[in-house]
Order: C-alpha cells, then structure tokens, then sequence
C-alpha cells in the first residue's frame, strides 16, 4: 500500500487508482455474527491482520487501474505465494509477466515494442525475433525488474504514516471496515470484518484503487513456460 497508495511498489512510481467496474461500497451494514474481531483493533492491528489473512490465504487475484505519471495502466495480477502471473496494459500496449520459483519471464505485444521504439528498428526486430513467446529475463535485470514488485504483499499493505480506523461499510456484500493511513488520507482500504479479515479493496482520490478477490484459489495458469514457449533474454542482446 505504501500510504495506501503502494506507489513504489508498482511499475516503479504508479499511483492506485480503482477499477472503475468494482463494486461501490455502501452504507447498509448490520451486526455480523459472525464477525473477526478486526473491529476492536486499532488502525495499524487492523492492517496488520489483512496482511497476515492475506499471506496466510496463500493465493489472491488483486485487479485494477494504476497510474503512471499521466498514463492509466490496467493492472490484473494472480498471486500464489511468490509465484504470480497476469497482465499491464496502457495505451493500447499490453505486457504479460509471470514469475515461477524465482525466474522472471515477461511477454510484451506488439504495440508495447512499437512504443518503445520510435525508429521502428528495434521493434520490428523484437516482434520477429519474439513473437507470442515469453522472454526469460536475466537475474538481474535492470530494465523490466521493478514491474514485478507489483506482487508484493508487504509492499501492498504497507503504510507510512498513522493509520486510523473508520466506518463499517459494505464491500460487494461484504462488511468492511475502512483503515486511512495519516500519510495519504485522501486512499481508503476496506478490510473485510466477516469470517478472515482480508483486503477487499483500496481506493484512492478520484476514484482510484484496486480489488482482491479469489482468496486461497488455485491458479494452474501459474507454471514454467516450456521451453519451446520461451526466448532467453541474453539472445535478444539484452543484458
């Protein structure tokens, strides 16, 4: 989250908007009998426990848009563990990323080579060279390194200031509880006050946020690429 934001963590300086088809919380809330306890937290217990229900749920699906100094990015990530999979999208230009046991791959389109390259040389040469493959990055690699923050449960629910609890709200049916960090009072994150406290949803000023859904689900998408799916990095002539 950093501030509730979790701008450093992703695409390396993106702020946290919402996704704009995720449910609005609403007012309706009853007692819940089945309530966690989350309640009679302070703001930074409350963080605290979503992190640890978060991590101990072993897998989530976190979706939404980010934004990049003037670019929106459509961000849909599934996580398991450390291992992760999906997708950003900006401006017409798609990259998929997966990470698997430590091994990082990425898979940019076409119009992602073609924004990179204002020659049009390089892209031409990656589109042909690539195709629909992935690309098995380098250990160390500088360039496309930090877009795989983006999985970073501690990163996500971080916080940087004072963090304070607010109303009890429904989340998509679910009853929520606000948690605002002192740093970025304008973000709000809903922790979920029925059956394990997870995150629901962070928003932020002008609509801005993300939404975790699939807890504990298993995602078979998330597997090594064979080697017939894949281009070594350090063929392409980068580092």
């Amino acid at each position: 989250m950093a501030a509730l934001t979790i701008s450093a963590a992703l695409l390396s300086g993106c702020g946290l908007p919402n996704d704009p088809n995720a449910p609005k919380p609403t007012a309706s809330v009853s007692s819940d009998p089945a309530g966690n306890g989350v309640e009679v937290l302070s703001g930074k217990g409350v963080l605290d426990k979503s992190r640890i229900a978060l991590r101990s749920a072993k897998s989530f699906h976190v979706k939404g848009v980010v934004k990049e100094e003037k670019d929106l990015i459509q961000l849909d990530l599934k996580n398991a563990g450390d291992d992760f999979t999906g997708s950003l999208k900006s401006s017409g230009a798609t990259i998929e990323v997966l990470s698997v046991a430590g091994q990082k791959y990425i898979r940019p389109d076409a119009k992602f080579w073609e924004r990179m390259d204002s020659t049009g040389a390089t892209a031409t040469a990656m589109k042909q060279q690539v195709g629909t493959k992935w690309i098995k990055l380098a250990a160390k690699d500088a360039d496309f390194g930090t877009i795989f923050a983006a999985a970073d449960i501690d990163a996500i629910l971080n916080s940087e200031g004072v963090v304070t609890k607010g109303e009890t709200e429904d989340v998509d049916g679910v009853p929520a509880l606000a948690v605002r960090d002192s740093a970025d009072a304008a973000s709000t994150l809903w922790v979920s006050t029925r059956g394990e406290p997870y995150p629901l949803k962070l928003e932020g000023p002008a609509g801005q946020g993300l939404t975790f859904s699939d807890f504990g689900k298993t995602f078979p998408e998330i597997k090594e690429p064979a080697a017939s799916e894949f281009v070594d990095q350090s063929k392409l002539g980068k580092k």
